[in-house]
C-alpha cells in the first residue's frame, strides 16, 4: 500500500509539473513597434502565370512585378503610425504573349521608353499612410500625385494597367497584404488566429481569409505559417474591359511562411503562393483562367 501511495504521489507531482509548465508558456505580443524618424525598406517580387481559354483558343501569360519601397516613420500616434511611403524602383515585365520590360532604373534599355520614363517619374513621390499597430491601413493620401503622371499615358491599355496598379485602394491593399496579419492579443508558440481582408487583383476585389500560426520565436525572429482561401464576393465582381462590363468570379487557396522581427514587427521575409480559378464573362462569352502566383517580400 505504501508503495502504491508513493507511485500515486509521483504521478500527481508529474501532472502538476506539466500543468504549471503549460500555464507558464511564453507568450508574445506581435505588433508594430517602429522608431519615429527611421526609414524601413521593403522589396516585393510577384511572379504570376495565367492560363486561359478565350473563344476556344488557349493562351498563357507570364508577368513579374517588382517594387522597392521606403517607409519613413514621420510620427507615432496613440494606436499606430504615420508613414511616408515612396517607391525606390518599379519593374514590370511580361514574357508572353507579348514580351516587354519596363524598369524605372533602366529607361534606356526598356521595351517602351515612354512608359519606363513614366515609372521613373513615380519614384520618390511621397504617399502618406496611416497604419495601426496591427498593420491595418486606415488612410492613404497623396496618390493623386501619381495619377497626374499616369493621366499623361497615351496607350489606353497601359494607362488602365497603371491606374489600377497605383490607385489608392490598390496601394492600401498592397501595404496591408504585407503587414495586416498580426494578432490582436498575445500568442504562444502553436497558437493560431484568423485575419480577413480584401485584396485587389487587376481591378477585381478578392476576399482574403487567412489562418496564421506562430511556429517559433528564435533570435528575435518570429516564424509564422499561413494558410487560407481567396474568393470574389458572392455574385462575383464587375470589371471594365475596354469599356465593357465583365463579371468576374474566382476562388482558390493560399499558403506561405512569414518571418518578422519580433521586436519591431517588420517583415524580414515572406513567401506566399496563391492558386485560384477565375472566370470572366463578357458579352455572353466565358473566359476561364487558372492563375498561380508567388510573392516574396524581404525587409530591412
Amino acid at each position: 500500500m505504501k508503495q502504491l501511495f508513493i507511485q500515486l504521489n509521483a504521478v500527481i507531482i508529474l501532472l502538476l509539473a506539466i500543468s504549471f509548465h503549460c500555464m507558464g508558456a511564453d507568450t508574445y505580443t506581435l505588433k508594430y513597434n517602429l522608431e519615429k524618424g527611421k526609414t524601413y525598406k521593403q522589396h516585393s517580387n510577384t511572379e504570376m502565370n495565367i492560363k486561359m481559354n478565350a473563344m476556344g483558343q488557349d493562351m498563357e501569360m507570364n508577368m513579374v512585378m517588382s517594387f522597392d519601397m521606403n517607409y519613413n516613420v514621420t510620427d507615432k500616434t496613440g494606436d499606430g503610425y504615420e508613414l511616408q511611403m515612396s517607391y525606390r524602383r518599379i519593374k514590370i515585365s511580361m514574357t508572353s504573349p507579348t514580351a516587354y520590360t519596363l524598369d524605372s532604373d533602366s529607361t534606356e534599355n526598356a521595351s517602351d521608353k515612354n512608359n519606363a520614363e513614366l515609372l521613373k517619374s513615380l519614384v520618390d513621390i511621397p504617399i502618406d499612410v496611416q497604419m495601426t499597430e496591427q498593420g491595418k491601413v486606415t488612410s492613404v493620401k497623396g496618390v493623386d500625385k501619381l495619377m497626374e503622371k499616369i493621366n499623361n499615358v497615351s496607350n489606353p491599355q497601359f494607362k488602365q494597367m497603371f491606374s489600377q496598379q497605383f490607385s489608392e485602394s490598390t496601394i492600401q491593399q498592397m501595404v496591408e497584404q504585407f503587414s495586416s496579419f498580426l494578432p490582436d492579443k498575445p500568442v504562444a508558440v502553436n497558437d493560431s488566429w484568423n485575419v480577413d481582408n480584401t485584396l485587389n487583383a487587376n481591378g477585381v476585389d478578392i476576399i482574403n481569409k487567412m489562418t496564421l500560426t506562430l511556429k517559433q520565436v528564435s533570435d528575435n525572429v518570429a516564424a509564422i505559417d499561413l494558410t487560407g482561401t481567396l474568393a470574389t464576393p458572392e455574385g462575383g465582381a464587375t470589371l471594365k474591359i475596354q469599356g465593357m462590363d465583365a463579371n468576374v468570379s474566382a476562388n482558390g487557396t493560399q499558403a506561405g511562411t512569414i518571418q518578422l522581427n519580433a521586436k519591431s514587427g517588420w517583415v524580414v521575409r515572406m513567401e506566399i503562393t496563391q492558386k485560384y480559378l477565375q472566370n470572366i464573362e463578357v458579352m455572353g462569352q466565358s473566359m476561364p483562367q487558372q492563375i498561380n502566383s508567388k510573392t516574396t517580400v524581404t525587409g530591412e
